[in-house]
């Protein structure tokens, strides 16, 4: 059941990640040290507190949604990674279609702990079960990845050129709108415990952390885009596969100034990784 009051409720401060992306590695260095990250995620954490004190009287529209994700990397040599994601998103218990998104990208090892990449994302939007607008979305990103003692810590930083247009009759319209957004996400991931003495691979982790959307363009109507902040339990069955059921607590802008969106968002994700270079 979808309400519109008055802001009540506490918007998430910013993220989402690779769960096991620093599995494996002793490095409690990188570009910054551990101790100036986690200072810098408290920052952020005190600028989204900030952001809540000043939207106390912005109008929120409350929903649920439903999500589901598969994450493909397939490694093709120490330098190249191909990077590839699909899912399907749903509202008020899968009983409305809201999105489908596919993106691909090719990712090169600047470090063993930082990764470039380069992609191309689409995605379509449903309005009582039709898609009423497509996006083309081109972006780049710089992903940093720190261990400290056994828990992971992943930085990402992506940018990404948004052309949307809309659809009528099934035909795509022209001309499209532009935007750019900034994205900026962190996260920890914390292994719990193991599920094998014999296959120490298989481990049961726990991922917290935030990501935060700001939207720039002349056509921008706010410049906050979202922020998620994501508890993820993780399964690891090997190196090669990960299921995780994620509670995704989503505060969103909308086209009409001064009223947001928020949703609890539940996200089932399989993340899936091959190694050609073996």
């Amino acid at each position: 059941m979808i309400s519109r009051s008055v802001h009540k409720c506490i918007p998430s401060v910013f993220f989402t990640g690779q769960s096991r992306y620093t599995r494996g590695r002793t490095r409690s260095g990188g570009l910054m040290s551990f101790e100036h990250l986690s200072v810098l995620f408290f920052l952020f954490i005190l600028i989204g507190v900030a952001e809540v004190v000043s939207a106390q009287k912005r109008e929120v529209v409350y929903s649920d949604q439903q999500w589901f994700q598969y994450y493909n990397q397939t490694k093709l040599n120490d330098k190249w990674t191909l990077l590839f994601d699909a899912g399907s998103r749903w509202r008020e218990g899968f009983e409305e279609s809201s999105q489908y998104i596919a993106r691909a990208a090719i990712g090169y090892a600047l470090r063993p702990d930082i990764r470039i990449s380069s992609g191309l994302a689409h995605s379509g939007y449903y309005i009582a079960d039709k898609i009423k607008k497509v996006e083309f979305r081109p972006y780049q990103e710089i992903a940093v990845r720190n261990t400290f003692h056994k828990i992971g810590l992943v930085h990402r930083y992506r940018i990404e050129e948004r052309f949307f247009n809309a659809v009528a009759n099934s035909e795509i319209e022209i001309p499209n709108r532009f935007n750019f957004r900034f994205r900026y996400s962190l996260m920890l991931s914390i292994p719990l415990f193991h599920l094998s003495k014999e296959n120490t691979d298989k481990v049961f982790l726990l991922n917290i952390g935030d990501e935060i959307f700001v939207n720039a363009g002349k056509d921008v109507v706010n410049v906050f885009g979202q922020n998620r902040f994501v508890v993820s339990p993780s399964l690891g069955f090997n190196e090669i596969l990960t299921f995780s059921l994620a509670w995704n607590s989503q505060f969103t802008s909308t086209p009409v100034e001064d009223v947001f969106s928020y949703s609890d968002v539940f996200w089932l994700q399989i993340k899936h990784r091959l190694d050609l270079s073996k």
